[in-house]
């Protein structure tokens, strides 16, 4: 297991191990959850909602441009045989800059997202700064796994979480500590997987071409907005629901519903986020044809879990929130179709979104992203029907569909036919 640890694999067995790492990982989160709501009750596990919500909605946009970044270069570097150490310490000092600034944006706007957004609670705004900083070790060793190919580590590294993050809550809440127990768990958990794998894990790399931060930060810059986006589509539904009057009954159900319903994408997501070095070197070694391929390919995997997420909220959805929250937690069976159709075109736009980075195209990315926005706003304005929940629901489905199409044509129009080694 040590030596599976320290060797790179291929994108076969690379997507072997992750797929099992990501599935215990997506068990233990359902652990998580499911014992969180039995314990707190649609009440308190809407003030866990929240924080959660939160936490990785903000993780995301703030810390996966330089994991992307990091994943990116070093896989282009090491394919041409050049040193990447002057990768990682960019990053390193990027990821300085990134933390400093959220921490005293943080406090400077805690007077306006205490009261509308976690209800007063300062503990629990403290969880959620404390958690953002967290991650950010983590978020580096993704991409630098993810670069060296190492991607049996890179699944231990989500595994590790997701085990410490359940046992965590499990013991603090049979304590009786109630919603501090998860949130605790949620600061600690990043952390203990940083500890047992990060050792070593960018010692080596070699020296090579200068790569300043802001350099690095002129790749991650549209990354970041393109995450941004993303993940206010795919998380921010509990918190606009919050702003726009909803109890917290309410949000904990919406956040119940949505984890149920995202199975394969909780899954997938991470090993989508993974191709981007796969993509750039297939496309510095094959050029456009190859990543055609490698596209398609991707596409067909997840066109087939998104059929799946949405047939299996209509036939399962009602029957597996009863099983896995308990009472009180009971949601209408289109709610669940159209979140589960949120999930799937979510993970469309994200395939397309790694071919677009590996072109270099990573603007016309983030503008697809852009173009969801007015899209949701206007499927948010019009009388759809239904309350405020499958509302809100319905008009983030739309937006990422938007997104999706627009990514789609993008790609289409500005592939290039290049020889190989012609990525940048």
């Amino acid at each position: 297991m040590r030596a599976l640890l320290k060797t790179s694999q291929g994108a076969g067995s690379g997507s072997l191990y992750l797929a099992v790492s990501f599935f215990l990982s997506g068990v233990l989160t359902y652990v998580f959850q499911g014992v969180s709501a039995r314990s707190l009750g649609p009440e308190g596990y809407g003030g866990l909602a929240v924080l959660w919500s939160a936490t990785f909605l903000t993780v995301q946009v703030v810390w996966i441009g330089a994991s992307q970044t990091l994943g990116r270069h070093i896989a282009e570097r090491e394919a041409r045989g050049e040193g990447w150490r002057p990768v990682s310490a960019s990053v390193k000092r990027l990821q300085v800059l990134i933390l400093s600034a959220f921490v005293l944006g943080a406090l400077f706007l805690s007077p306006l997202l205490l009261g509308p957004l976690f209800g007063g609670e300062a503990l629990l705004y403290v969880a959620f700064v404390a958690a953002v900083g967290a991650y950010a070790p983590e978020y580096f060793l993704r991409g630098a796994f993810a670069g060296r190919r190492r991607f049996a580590r890179l699944g231990a590294l989500h595994l590790v979480e997701a085990a410490s993050r359940a046992a965590l809550a499990v013991a603090l809440l049979a304590l009786g500590a109630g919603v501090w127990g998860p949130a605790l768990a949620l600061v600690v958990a990043p952390l203990v997987g940083v500890l047992l794998l990060g050792s070593g894990a960018t010692a080596s790399g070699g020296e090579g071409r200068p790569f300043g931060a802001w350099g690095a930060f002129g790749f991650a810059g549209p990354v970041i907005l393109c995450v941004a986006c993303g993940q206010a589509f795919l998380n921010g539904g509990p918190l606009i629901l919050s702003v726009l009057g909803g109890t917290r009954e309410q949000v904990g159900v919406l956040l119940a519903a949505l984890i149920l319903t995202r199975v394969p994408q909780y899954i997938l997501s991470p090993a989508v986020s993974a191709l981007l070095p796969h993509a750039s070197r297939a496309f510095a070694s094959g050029g456009s044809r190859a990543l055609d391929r490698f596209l398609a390919t991707a596409l067909v995997v997840v066109g087939l879990a998104g059929a799946l997420m949405v047939g299996g909220a209509w036939l399962f959805g009602e029957w597996g929130m009863r099983l896995l929250y308990g009472p009180g937690f009971e949601a209408e069976r289109a709610l669940l179709v159209v979140l589960a159709a949120l999930a799937a075109f979510y993970l469309l736009c994200e395939v397309t979104s790694q071919a677009l980075f590996a072109l270099g195209e990573q603007r016309r990315a983030a503008l697809g992203w852009l173009f969801g926005l007015p899209a949701f706003a206007l499927a948010g304005a019009l009388p759809l029907g239904g309350d405020l929940v499958f509302g809100i629901s319905l008009a983030l489905a739309l937006g990422v569909l938007t997104v999706a199409v627009a990514q789609t044509v993008f790609y289409l129009t500005r592939r290039r036919r290049a020889p190989a080694g012609a990525a940048r």
